[in-house]
């Protein structure tokens, strides 16, 4: 049996005793009945998320995505752990794509047909005994991850007992630093790097020994530490491995962003210079910047959500000042006039969707449908306005019939 095995098990059974969970498995709650592609949002992606979670394909180790951090939105991280999943399981193509296949796949492993869990977590040596073992104890895993969102979100009961639970939350999010930083070591090819990623590695794996030790002992005040310490030289194994971690992946978006508002002003520097009208340019570009600065703000006080939120939205207005290069800033223009009628288009067909599944579901949807017909009389009229050329009427009545898509889902 190899170090990494050793440590895989004796660290989940240690956990299994800790946290008491029982083996159920967490995926049975998780109905899927459409195809995800990036853009998609609602709970059962959130659902998704936390099976992937739960299964060793990570969506992020920390932050967004990450266990007890799983968000509605099937975005690019997702979309990743996804092909990981897919691959796993023999499913072609392995695009990210969570469709019919995935889904019957999904089932059929429901079924206890096989495990999921990645092989990159267990050595192809392994014996059949081990094997059978590491399958038992991975089962542990999968409601281990979602006791993290549990324990993280409950702060009732005594002092005593919050501190245990603040306990069992570091202890398992430092294994799962530990897990990638394994697997980072053993994607690596760099020899130099995979040294000092393991003599990391090994301080995170007594560390967090030091740490199980401690919470059967009922030291509760030194898991923090170090639980934290194993953390913190997993993460720097991680590194020095070539592992990106969250906050590496946002700084770098950070600073994309700043380099495309970099070149959109260069580009709207010399538009002007060739006599195009500008204004309406620069000012979504000075608002694409301030969302920016929002999001360094985020990025400096460690809540990488909001960072990546604002840079994700500095991005498109940096899109939209250079597509509004030579429009006029009195005015909006058709194009605008049209984007505003499909976003109306997308809100209500999403609306309908969802209430009618309420409806299936024998949920009072009566409130919901009066908003949503309200929605539909006013995209008729945008439509009309649109057609006799009155843009600026024509986005007015689109926004409010998408407000109305909106209010009616919430209403559900």
């Amino acid at each position: 049996m190899t170090i990494k095995n050793t440590f895989f098990i004796t660290s989940l059974f240690a956990l299994a005793l800790i946290l008491s969970v029982p083996s159920s498995v967490f995926a049975a709650d998780c109905k899927f009945t459409r195809d995800f592609d990036l853009g998609v949002e609602g709970e059962d992606v959130r659902c998704l998320q936390k099976y992937l979670n739960s299964k060793g394909y990570t969506i992020a180790t920390s932050g967004v995505g990450s266990p007890g951090s799983e968000t509605t939105q099937y975005k690019d991280l997702t979309k990743k752990a996804v092909i990981k999943w897919q691959t796993a399981n023999g499913i072609s193509p392995a695009s990210g794509y969570f469709g019919a296949i995935s889904r019957a796949k999904f089932a059929s492993l429901l079924g206890g047909n096989t495990s999921t869990t990645p092989t990159s977590t267990t050595s192809n040596t392994v014996s059949s005994i081990e094997a059978d073992l590491v399958s038992t104890l991975t089962a542990k895993i999968v409601a281990l991850n979602k006791e993290i969102s549990d324990l993280k979100s409950s702060n009732s009961g005594s002092s005593s007992s919050s501190t245990e639970k603040a306990a069992r939350v570091q202890i398992l999010e430092a294994l799962n630093m530990i897990l990638d930083a394994e697997d980072a070591i053993d994607d690596s090819t760099d020899g130099a790097s995979i040294a000092k990623a393991k003599s990391n590695l090994e301080d995170a794996h007594e560390d967090f020994f030091k740490a199980i030790r401690s919470f059967f002992k009922n030291s509760l005040d030194k898991v923090a530490g170090y639980a934290d310490d194993a953390f913190d030289n997993a993460e720097d194994a991680f590194s020095d491995a070539g592992g990106e971690t969250e906050e590496d992946e946002i700084d770098d978006l950070i600073d994309s962003v700043q380099d495309n508002i970099d070149s959109a002003e260069i580009e709207i520097e010399e538009a002007d210079d060739d006599g195009e009208d500008v204004d309406k340019a620069e000012d979504i570009l000075e608002e694409a910047e301030e969302a920016l600065d929002k999001a360094k703000d985020y990025f400096d006080d460690e809540d990488y959500k909001n960072a990546e939120k604002f840079a994700d939205e500095a991005n498109d207005l940096v899109d939209d000042a250079i597509d509004a290069i030579g429009d006029s800033k009195n005015g909006d223009d058709e194009d605008d006039a049209e984007d505003a009628i499909d976003d109306a288009k997308k809100a209500i067909s999403k609306a309908k969707d969802e209430i009618e599944e309420a409806d299936d579901d024998g949920e009072d949807v009566d409130d919901a449908e009066d908003l949503l017909e309200e929605a539909e009389d006013l995209l008729d009229e945008a439509e009309e306005a649109f057609d006799d050329e009155d843009f600026d009427d024509a986005i007015d009545l689109a926004e409010e019939a998408e407000d109305l898509a909106d209010e009616a889902i919430d209403e559900l």
